[in-house]
């Protein structure tokens, strides 16, 4: 029988301790999940009527601003108290809030009341700019609602422009069963098309 010396004895036991090593560690290593991550975008709700005879001003949207809670990350938001809200970080808007918002409160002002088109830059020939300040961008778990609050300012054209005319509207629409977030996608977007309306009312009275 072949006997080993105490040298080669001690490098083999070393080289078995290695191999067990990696064999326990394979086993454990843990296995990759899948990806539950869900994206979602803001959407015009319906075909528009055909723009109101008499309509005739031309309007600029300015870039739409965030307050940084909301435009930190892209995780849809609800809202579980006054001062609490919650990340869904599986649930995710596909785009920045900013452009977002800017596209579907774009078509919606678009042939809506005196707005007979929004131009597509500030360098255009405009009679009114608009600027949104977009406060709140939600869904209320307790209230089961889609919240889209944003204060509207309409301003003169060019760099000095003269603001006209101020509001804050809070636009909800009922029915979120709290736990769909396609569901919760599309009545924002209704929210927003809402708003796009009272705006539209709002540049009606601007002389």
């Amino acid at each position: 029988m072949m006997i080993l010396n105490p040298i080669r004895r001690i490098f083999s036991s070393r080289l078995w301790l290695i191999a067990g090593a990696f064999a326990i560690a394979g086993c454990s290593l843990p296995q990759a999940q899948p990806d539950l991550t869900r994206y979602f975008v803001l959407t015009l709700p319906a075909a528009k009527a055909a723009p109101a005879e008499g309509a005739h001003l031309r309007v600029a949207l300015r870039a739409i601003q965030l307050p940084s809670y909301l435009r930190s990350s892209k995780a849809m938001q609800v809202r579980v108290a006054s001062n609490e809200i919650t990340y869904a970080d599986e649930s995710r808007w596909a785009e920045g809030l900013e452009a977002g918002i800017g596209r579907v409160l774009r078509d919606g002002l678009e042939g809506r009341g005196p707005i007979a088109h929004v131009v597509a830059s500030l360098g255009e020939d405009h009679d009114f700019e608009i600027l949104v300040t977009v406060i709140r961008c939600e869904g209320d778990r307790e209230a089961g609602v889609a919240r889209f609050v944003a204060q509207v300012e309409i301003f003169t054209p060019g760099p000095d422009g003269v603001r006209r005319a101020r509001e804050t509207f809070t636009t909800e629409i009922p029915g979120w069963d709290r736990q769909g977030y396609g569901q919760l996608a599309q009545k924002l977007s209704e929210a927003i098309d809402g708003f796009s309306d009272r705006v539209a009312s709002l540049v009606a009275t601007v002389k």
